[in-house]
């Protein structure tokens, strides 16, 4: 589950009132909003993160989804999500007998397209269901160093997929405020080119690319295609303004 946090700019209402009147009043066509979230796959990343060694050694940091919204019709809603999440985790020995270090960078990028249908644009509750489509990209990187010799390992990933979700937002009294859920089920493919390992031993260079544990015999022919899908969940709250 997510919790998302809303913004949007509004031109209905009464002409004259600076608040959204108990009608169940909601954007219309030509309005726009922003909202921001935090997933709870963010969460759980961190959670995993720090579950044996807390906090030492490791950096999570993402920033909460962004979405822009755009009513192209009282009905017809567009939008574009961004997300954005990184994890870095590091450690070193050193002493007179032994110069060891690791550092493993994870970056993962999405951008989702998408749009949405609101059944009604006069009840209070607002009941609308609508699709997107993720697409971005994952980058792993890690690095080992032990005396002489150090080993660099990529894996990068390009990401697309589609998904659907239905959602609901009740708006609060005379407020500009409207608290939502929205839930929905999702699939993505990564496609890559195979985790590149590079070996530098006092300068000879050794490249292999392996795939599921096993190495490719011509590197340049290698990919990788992996299916993920599931289900997620959100709590919106929205608060709407005037133009």
């Amino acid at each position: 589950m997510s919790v998302s946090v809303a913004f949007a700019q509004i031109s209905t209402g009464e002409p004259n009132s600076s608040v959204i009147p108990r009608t169940g009043n909601r954007p219309q066509a030509g309005d726009f909003g922003m909202y921001l979230g935090v997933s709870v796959t963010q969460i759980m990343d961190l959670v995993e993160l720090n579950k044996d060694e807390p906090f030492k050694n490791n950096i999570f940091w993402a920033l909460p989804m962004i979405n822009l919204k755009y009513y192209f019709t009282d009905k017809w809603e567009g939008r574009l999500g961004f997300q954005f999440a990184c994890k870095n985790e590091n450690s070193r020995l050193k002493d007179d007998n032994l110069d060891y270090s690791h550092v493993k960078d994870i970056n993962y990028t999405r951008f989702l397209p998408g749009c949405a249908y609101h059944f009604n644009p006069i009840n209070v509750l607002d009941v609308y269901l609508g699709a997107q489509m993720p697409i971005g990209f994952n980058i792993d990187s890690e690095k080992t160093k032990n005396g002489t010799q150090t080993t660099k390992t990529t894996n990068n990933k390009f990401v697309i997929g589609g998904g659907i979700f239905l959602g609901l937002q009740f708006f609060v009294a005379d407020l500009p405020f409207a608290i939502g859920f929205e839930g929905g089920y999702s699939g993505q493919a990564s496609f890559s080119a195979g985790q590149k390992t590079t070996i530098n031993n006092d300068g000879n260079k050794q490249t292999s690319v392996t795939i599921d544990g096993r190495t490719a015999t011509d590197p340049s022919k290698a990919s990788h295609i992996e299916a993920t899908w599931g289900a997620d969940a959100a709590i919106t709250f929205t608060y709407y303004f005037r133009k």
